[in-house]
């Protein structure tokens, strides 16, 4: 929803904030991989929400694999809700949940979004390609399994 500014001189209350900014939507963002693709399958879901305020974009995303998750192979990548602009990367949170090992398993890193991109991609750990999020890094995907990106871009 594109930004309104409120009249000169209105007081700003709740309904007219909320006309404002607006909800938070819900979206399903499309998974790649730069090898085989991957598939949620049955058991498992991908969910998406976000929110625009004015030009900022601000999106969660959460995977939870299932029985039937395919986890496909190379690096992954996250559809976004809303044009990225071409101006500047932006960076954002990833979270990464091992079920197999319980809660003490969870890697973190960074959530890219490039300048004019599509998709949100993610980097856990090192400082090179090798850290990019994949079927292989930081775990080999099993049932149960999670990643979360989010972050805030501009957009286009």
């Amino acid at each position: 929803m594109p930004y309104t500014p409120p009249p000169a001189g209105k007081p700003i209350r709740s309904l007219l904030l909320a006309s404002m900014v607006g909800a938070w939507q819900s979206y399903t963002p499309t998974w790649t991989a730069s090898g085989s693709a991957p598939s949620v399958g049955s058991g498992g879901s991908l969910i998406g929400r976000y929110v625009q305020i004015g030009g900022a974009v601000h999106f969660a995303i959460k995977l939870t694999g299932g029985s039937g998750t395919t986890w496909g192979s190379g690096t992954y990548s996250f559809a976004l809700p809303v044009p990225v602009a071409s101006g500047i990367d932006m960076i954002g949170d990833a979270f990464i949940g091992d079920a197999s090992a319980g809660s003490a398993a969870y890697s973190t890193g960074i959530a890219f979004v490039g300048a004019g991109a599509s998709t949100v991609t993610a980097y856990i750990g090192g400082k090179n390609a090798s850290s990019a999020l994949s079927n292989a890094n930081p775990q080999t995907f099993a049932s149960g399994d999670r990643i979360w990106l989010t972050g805030a871009y501009e957009a286009a």
